[in-house]
């Protein structure tokens, strides 16, 4: 890493600690953060994945990395100058499945809360999308079959009627002027709505 001008950073105290990498590319400070699957009983932790280079090894991180897709961002600006910049980020179903994994076995009630909005984010605000994660999810029930069942529990246990704590934990993140017209009343049965929606569609 040394060679590309970044130089390794500790993010943490642990042992081996995580670590990021940062340094300037082509005049441009870059942060890099390896991440790989972490596999067995252990909790998460940062492991070397070769000689000198380390990774924070995340449960399920592996749908997000098996499942990429490529969008353009066409108004970047570098030097100055618009840019086009062509990256690959996670399927949006593959997006919703992670969180949907990760979000029970979180500590911090503040991230946990975050997954489930980010859920119900693209669930209410991408009608484009919605066809497209129904049957991938379908598809991760094969592709994931050890891990799909733990997600349509993990909705189910938290999206089952309107008192359930996801509707709580999803309202407390809502922004400001977000679905203004909606009470909010209104807007915890608008979430009920979503995710009991995609529960029911995923199951056929």
């Amino acid at each position: 890493m040394v060679q590309s001008g970044l130089q390794s950073k500790f993010r943490s105290s642990d042992i081996p600690p995580v670590i990021y990498y940062e340094g300037d590319i082509e005049g441009e400070n870059i942060i890099i953060e390896f991440l790989t699957d972490q596999r067995g009983a252990s909790e998460d932790v940062a492991i070397e994945v070769q000689k000198g280079l380390h990774a924070v090894a995340l449960r399920f991180v592996s749908v997000v990395l098996e499942n990429p897709i490529d969008v353009e961002i066409d108004d970047l600006v570098v030097e100055g100058q618009s840019q086009r910049l062509r990256i690959r980020v996670p399927a949006p179903e593959a997006y919703i499945f992670h969180k949907g994994l990760v979000f029970s076995r979180r500590k911090n009630p503040f991230k946990k809360a975050k997954d489930l909005y980010y859920i119900f984010d693209i669930l209410a605000n991408c009608p484009d999308l919605y066809q497209g994660i129904i049957d991938g999810l379908r598809l991760y029930g094969e592709k994931y079959s050890p891990w799909f069942p733990r997600f349509v529990r993990n909705m189910e246990t938290y999206f089952s009627d309107i008192n359930a704590k996801g509707i709580a934990m999803v309202s407390s993140q809502r922004p400001e002027n977000t679905f203004p017209e909606l009470t909010a009343d209104q807007f915890k049965q608008y979430i009920l709505g979503k995710f009991q929606e995609m529960i029911e569609n995923i199951k056929v």
